[in-house]
């Protein structure tokens, strides 16, 4: 395989490294803070009130959903650029897990903006209330489906940069936990496991472990970079 030369190779780590705290930055606000601010399983009425009182706040989230989803494309093909020299087959099964994620999370916006067109455009009788619900309990679904799919994307990018070298291992390791995190968090929702108090702790704790991993990462590769030459070492013995 032949490396990339080294000016290259530092924008591409510096690229990654930005879109990583642009995720940092949108992420929080489009699958957390505004689906909490804005639906509530237990109140249809209540959940059609704030999509049209709190409209703006609903078009932030989607937003910020929308540029999830295309930063995730971008850094899918950055990724595999920087760690196909650890290995090409597992580099390229880490893109398609990351790409099969950001389709599905591209996908479950389209509920929450019929559900909002629906609060908007009609009276919200018990019908369209439960309607609205349903919507937004068919995004929930495909959070959990997104978040296996991205259970094995961090298995396998943690694998490739613990095996790199040209990154910290320890990176790798919180890497490979979080995606353990990941699946623990969906089985523990889709079972209801997340009630029982030591479960919801371990669950957590691996996925801080991972967060932890996906920061460290992007912050290293924004300041730090890559180690060219084991890069080049890497690339060269592919």
């Amino acid at each position: 395989m032949t490396p990339l030369d080294p000016k290259n190779l530092r924008l591409y780590a510096i690229a990654t490294g930005l879109f990583f705290i642009l995720l940092l930055a949108t992420g929080p606000i489009g699958l957390m803070y505004m689906p909490e601010q804005i639906f509530n399983l237990a109140d249809g009425a209540q959940t059609a009130q704030n999509l049209v009182s709190q409209s703006g706040l609903f078009f932030i989230g989607i937003g910020a959903l929308v540029m999830i989803v295309l930063v995730e494309i971008v850094l899918c093909c950055l990724l595999y650029v920087l760690t196909r020299p650890v290995s090409q087959p597992i580099a390229l099964m880490a893109l398609a897990a990351r790409l099969s994620m950001t389709v599905v999370i591209a996908m479950i916006i389209v509920p929450l903006l019929v559900a909002q067109q629906l609060a908007a455009a009609t009276p919200t009788d018990g019908a369209t209330q439960n309607l609205i619900l349903a919507l937004h309990q068919s995004n929930l679904a495909g959070t959990l489906i997104w978040q296996f799919i991205f259970a094995l994307h961090l298995v396998l990018l943690g694998y490739l940069v613990f095996k790199s070298t040209y990154l910290p291992r320890l990176l790798g390791i919180a890497l490979l936990i979080g995606g353990f995190g990941y699946l623990a968090d969906s089985v523990g929702r889709m079972l209801g496991l997340m009630d029982i108090g030591t479960y919801a702790v371990i669950s957590n704790s691996l996925l801080a472990a991972g967060g932890i991993g996906e920061v460290g990462l992007g912050l290293w590769l924004l300041i730090k970079g890559v180690h060219v030459d084991k890069f080049k070492a890497k690339a060269l013995a592919a």
